[in-house]
Formats: C-alpha cells, sequence, structure tokens
C-alpha cells in the first residue's frame, strides 16, 4: 500500500470523480477570498456536496458513465421527508447525507492536496499551489452562491445543468484537469515545473495508457496493466515502458500484489471458519486447514507449479495460471510459494518494491525462510504453521491499535478475539485484494478527456498530445 500510495498520488480507492477535485477547488479559492474559517468552510463543502448530489439526481442517468455523484441516495431517500435539498447538510447523525463531519472531502482531502488545488490551514480551505482557474470558479458560482444562502436550489437550470457528472460538452473544468493530471500547462511537459508527484502521476498514466495500447484484448485497465509491466519482455523492449524507470517499482508491486491477494483470502477463511464453529481452537483450526491441503511434502508440491520466468529471465504470468482454476486454500499457498520464488528470479528497483521497504511479517522473505524450514514436510503442516503466523500478526496488529479510554477501560480492536484458548469472531471478513488505484485513475482520466473506455482506442488525441504517447 505504501509503494502503491507513491505511484498513485493524488488518488485513492474512492477518489470516483473528476468533477469533486475542481468542486473543492473553486471551494477553496472562494473560502479563501473571503477568509472563511474552519466552521464555515465545513458547512459550505457538505452544502456544496449536497448541491452537486442534488444536480445530479436531477440531470444525470443512473446507468450513465460515471453514474450519480456521491450521496445522491441518501438525498433521495431523506431531502423530501426533511423539506429540502440542504436539510440534510445541516442534519448530523441519521438525518444527514454523509455520517462524515466533512462529507465526502474527507475522501477528497489528501488527493486535492497533493493534486495541488487545495491547501488546508487550521482546518480551513485555502489556495494551493496552483490557483483556482477563474473558469472554474465561475462555473461554481452559481451553487457556491445557492449554498451559503438558507435556500433551495431553482431546477431546472442551465449553469448548474452544466455541473453533472456526465456533461462533457461547454464544461470549464476539463481542460485544467486534464492538464493537472497530465501534468502539462499549455499542452507542454516541462519536468523542472511540476513536483515529484506529479512527475509520478504522469508517468503511471503514460504507462497504463501504453499498456492497453499494447495489449487491445484485455478486459480491464488492471489486466492490461499487468499484461505489460508484470510479465513478458514489453517493460523492456517498448521505447516507452522501457524508458521510464517507475515501469520496473510498478513490477514489482504487481507481482506482490498476488501474495497480498492470497493472505487475506487465507485470513477470511480462517475469520470466516471461525464464526461458523461454536469453538474454534487453535487444534481445531489446524484441523481445518490440513483437510484442505495435500499430505505431499512442500519441495515436490512446489515443484508441480508453474515457472516463474522464461528461458529470457522474463517474468511468466503463473499467478495467473493458478487463479484460473482456482482451488481455494491449496491455490492461496501456492502463490504464497510462488512469491517467494519469485525473489531469485527479480533485482533492482523492481525486487525492491517487491519485498518493500522493510523485512516483515508474512512477506515473502518469510515465505521464502518457511519453504526452506518445510521443503521435507508436508504442504498441510505447513498450513498450520500459516495460521499460527496469522494468529500471532493479529494479535500483533491489536495491539498497535489498541486504544485506552477515559474511564480506564481499553478498546482492543480486531476482528478476532481469543480467550481461554477458544477464538472467536463478531463479524465475517471480506477477502477481497487491496487496491492498486489503476481503475480509478483511468476512469479520472477518462472523465477529463485523457483516455477512452474503448480498448480498441484506449487514448484520446488530446490524451495521446499530452501524454506523449505513441500513436
Amino acid at each position: 500500500m505504501a509503494c502503491v500510495d507513491m505511484l498513485v498520488p493524488g488518488v485513492s480507492t474512492v477518489t470516483r470523480y473528476a468533477r469533486y477535485y475542481s468542486l473543492y477547488w473553486a471551494l477553496a479559492a472562494y473560502a479563501d477570498r473571503k477568509g472563511l474559517d474552519r466552521e464555515a468552510c465545513q458547512r459550505l463543502v457538505r452544502r456544496a456536496e449536497v448541491g452537486l448530489a442534488r444536480i445530479s439526481q436531477e440531470y444525470d442517468d443512473p446507468e450513465g458513465a460515471p453514474g450519480l455523484a456521491h450521496g445522491v441516495d441518501a438525498i433521495a431517500r431523506l431531502a423530501p421527508r426533511q423539506g429540502g435539498e440542504f436539510s440534510v447538510a445541516d442534519s448530523s447523525g441519521s438525518g444527514s447525507y454523509s455520517p462524515r463531519t466533512w462529507g465526502f472531502w474527507s475522501q477528497y482531502n489528501g488527493p486535492s492536496v497533493t493534486l495541488g488545488t487545495v491547501t488546508v490551514d487550521s482546518g480551513a480551505l485555502r489556495v494551493g499551489r496552483h490557483p483556482c482557474p477563474t473558469e472554474i470558479s465561475k462555473m461554481y458560482g452559481p451553487l457556491i452562491e445557492v449554498a451559503e444562502h438558507r435556500g433551495g436550489l431553482s431546477l431546472p437550470s442551465t449553469a448548474l445543468g452544466r455541473l453533472r457528472l456526465q456533461q462533457d460538452t461547454d464544461t470549464r473544468d476539463l481542460e485544467p484537469l486534464s492538464s493537472l493530471f497530465s501534468a502539462t500547462a499549455r499542452g507542454c511537459h516541462d519536468p523542472e515545473s511540476w513536483t515529484g508527484d506529479d512527475r509520478t502521476r504522469r508517468a503511471t498514466l503514460r504507462i497504463l495508457a501504453r499498456s492497453w495500447q499494447l495489449n487491445p484484448g484485455a478486459a480491464t485497465w488492471q489486466e492490461a496493466f499487468a499484461a505489460a509491466v508484470a510479465y513478458g519482455s514489453a517493460a523492456r523492449e517498448d521505447p516507452l515502458l522501457a524508458g521510464e524507470e517507475r515501469t520496473t517499482a510498478w513490477r514489482g508491486v504487481v507481482l506482490r500484489h498476488h501474495s497480498v491477494g492470497a493472505w487475506r483470502h487465507l485470513w477470511a477463511a480462517l475469520v470466516n471458519e471461525v464464526r461458523g464453529t461454536e469453538i474454534a481452537s487453535r487444534s481445531h483450526l489446524h484441523e481445518w486447514i490440513s483437510a484442505q491441503l495435500p499430505g505431499s511434502a512442500v519441495a515436490e508440491f512446489e515443484a508441480s507449479l508453474p515457472a516463474v520466468v522464461d528461458d529470457r529471465r522474463d517474468p511468466l504470468p503463473a499467478e495467473d495460471e493458478l487463479l484460473r482454476d482456482d482451488g481455494g486454500t491449496v491455490t492461496d499457498v501456492a502463490l504464497l510459494l510462488l512469491g517467494a520464488r519469485r525473489l531469485d528470479s527479480l533485482n533492482g528497483v523492481t525486487l525492491r518494491t517487491f519485498k518493500g521497504k522493510r523485512p516483515t511479517y508474512l512477506d515473502p522473505t518469510w515465505i521464502a525462510q518457511l519453504r526452506y524450514e518445510y521443503g521435507q514436510r508436508s504442504v498441510a503442516e505447513l498450513g498450520r504453521r500459516l495460521v499460527d503466523d496469522m494468529l500471532a500478526q493479529s494479535r500483533r496488529v491489536a495491539l498497535r491499535k489498541v486504544k485506552f479510554n477515559q474511564d480506564g477501560t481499553i478498546s482492543l480492536f480486531s476482528r478476532l478475539h481469543e480467550r481461554n484458548g477458544a477464538y472467536f469472531a463478531d463479524s465475517d471478513e471480506g477477502s477481497g485484494n487491496i487496491g492498486l488505484r489503476l481503475p480509478q485513475l483511468a476512469e479520472i482520466a477518462v472523465q477529463v478527456g485523457l483516455l477512452t473506455p474503448h480498448p480498441e482506442e484506449p487514448v484520446t488525441p488530446e490524451g495521446q498530445r499530452l501524454l506523449d504517447l505513441p500513436s
């Protein structure tokens, strides 16, 4: 996650809409000009978000891309009963459009600061290193005016209708946003004029776009990215990919992603087994995982796994081959062993991002040691050791998050709890892998006119020019 944060600055897994970047850009400029304090900014942000959601509800097609704005469902449910759009912005608790005090700004706060459109001073929004263009301030003027006064939105309205998420013509924020995300000014990229985060975001966008150009048959952006960056020879043979140093960093991240996903899947299965068992002791969990794994030796089992490199030492999609015929726990253990094997075939920046900044519990180096230790012992025995490692890691993480309350009690945040040798869980654990933020970055790039959702022609003419991509 630390590597992903470094390689996709300004985008998170919950930043779905480009329009919100320009909204907060305009709100920060207005708040700076008016000298609004923290409380006034908070009120303005919440009311403007509700206004944007109401505009989306009125003008956007629920089936159209990129969908409806944040909070539309809550507003549709609450606003008619409470007497207007902004009643749900000024309310709190169950009557509010968002349970968070700052609404959806909490999702875009860090990304907007990183992008340079906003700074935060004592909680108040202020102008970032990129002043808000006059045309964007004018674009949001009607919404800000309504949000600052206790009235309702006058819909339909031509000026407000232009703020809908699916508006792709006559929208004044598209050009400034596409310039920010591509790190260009007046159509050119001058590296000295941009921060390291800006240059990295541009590089990742270029790699992403080039990946689909090279793999038009891919089903998703992430699939195309992995095919070009993680596997095969494109990363060293294609001029664009080979000339971009972040390509090698991304290779390590994408390959490590499989190991992370395997651990998460194993942990979710363990937690869900605990939930479904009346008394889940350690011995019960040992029996549970042993029943799913072969009794053959680890070395023999590993010898049956796909090769991780070809004759030229380029990575092969061994993990994808296993996942096509997913065998549950057996596949998870196999993925972990493949991750450990990859330590022997990676080098340089790729190896550093694959391993992470420092050794930690359950990383590929950890599994490599177990692979050596358990080579002549059964896979089922290795599985029992993995159960012990997961239980120990869960306790370490919980202790790091312990909270001491004012009444002298402590709060221990953990999905799994242990009491007198028995384990219990309050809820199921999700088994999905962590996000690489590539789908979010691609979706935003589509919205600002750099990319398209069409694999046969993934880059727009403007994107090709601003990102300096081959045709």
